[in-house]
């Protein structure tokens, strides 16, 4: 609060620059782009994924084994903004602001007629997120640099609990790990698009770091659902993951205007593949395939149209083609290595 006062005092008595300050003010900068796996854009995805019928989990790439939806409901509700200085085009030339984001993601099978609909359920909150941006007038490629800081995060996922006990009902040897762990994340933006309707090339570079320890790092083990008392796990030594995005807009030319924006989003990550072991049934034996953790380059994009109206008050709605190529990133899952997913993607941002 102390902070706030000073910045609010501060910027209103520079009489030499423009400021625009105020709490609960959008904050248009260091947004999510729509291919990052997990953020607060809300998304309902249809397409198709693994079969996860008995837990079917052995290592291989599948794109088109059984249609699945995919849920994702978020917000980053924004907490304090500051504006401040004046460039040449009228525009500001610093910004800060603090938000707070919230996740939740549901993995569905809606089709499946034992272990019913929900495999999977993640979920996100923490601390409030920081982030700035640094506008420049000289019209050169570099338009503006923004940064978003995350300085604890807490991550937890669960398996359905149809799933976990269709599991058990198999024998499974690993029905059930308790996936909880926190971490931060700093990530970089050139040519932030921050509300702009022009045409805008935006390039992100992202780390995130775990800080905690569950035991076996990113998860820990729940003795009533081992079934097999010799099932050894890795301790993890794999604590970092990078990603490179890009996204690009249009607003000009071919099928895109001011109020029909066409996107194209890609993220390339190097995740960490969980040290979980992978089972396949064979004959009327489970065998152990692969437990080594190790860093995956994962691919996710999306091409398509975002929707903007003619009002101030409209909120974008999108469609998409989504892919998908990497590890399997729902929770407990992360140790399948080779993943695929085809689909089509509905997004709202608020």
């Amino acid at each position: 609060m102390l902070l706030f006062t000073f910045l609010n005092n501060g910027f209103s008595q520079n009489t030499s620059t423009k400021s625009n300050v105020g709490f609960v003010k959008t904050i248009n900068y260091s947004k999510p782009f729509i291919s990052e796996v997990h953020s607060t854009i809300n998304k309902l995805e249809l397409g198709n994924h693994k079969d996860y019928s008995a837990y079917n989990i052995d290592d291989d790439l599948t794109f088109f084994q059984r249609p699945m939806v995919d849920i994702h409901l978020g917000f980053d509700a924004p907490i304090y903004s500051a504006e401040f200085g004046k460039l040449l085009n009228d525009k500001p030339k610093w910004g800060v602001g603090i938000s707070y984001p919230v996740s939740v993601h549901v993995l569905e099978d809606m089709w499946e007629p034992l272990t019913a609909a929900v495999i999977d359920v993640d979920y996100r909150f923490g601390s409030p997120k920081i982030v700035g941006i640094r506008n420049f007038d000289n019209g050169g490629f570099i338009k503006n640099i923004s940064f978003s800081f995350l300085p604890i995060f807490h991550e937890c996922t669960h398996l359905g609990d149809e799933l976990v006990l269709a599991l058990k009902d198999r024998g499974y040897p690993i029905s059930r790990l308790n996936v909880s762990y926190e971490y931060t994340e700093l990530m970089f933006t050139i040519n932030d698009a921050n509300g702009s309707l022009d045409n805008n090339h935006a390039f992100k570079f992202g780390v995130r770091y775990r800080i905690s320890d569950r035991g076996y790092g990113w998860f820990s083990i729940e003795n009533f659902a081992i079934n097999d008392a010799e099932i050894e796990f890795e301790k993890s030594t794999h604590r970092s993951e990078f990603s490179f995005e890009y996204e690009m807009q249009r607003t000009e030319g071919f099928m895109a205007s001011k109020s029909i924006m066409n996107i194209f989003s890609l993220d390339i990550s190097s995740r960490v593949k969980f040290g979980i072991p992978v089972y396949s049934k064979e004959g009327e034996e489970w065998i152990e395939k692969d437990l080594k953790e190790r860093n995956i380059t994962t691919f996710n994009a999306y091409l398509g149209w975002r929707f903007l109206g003619d009002g101030d008050n409209t909120k974008p709605f999108g469609v998409y083609l989504h892919g998908y190529r990497g590890i399997n990133y729902w929770g407990q899952l992360r140790n399948q290595a080779n993943y695929g997913f085809f689909g089509i993607a509905f997004t709202y941002e608020p």
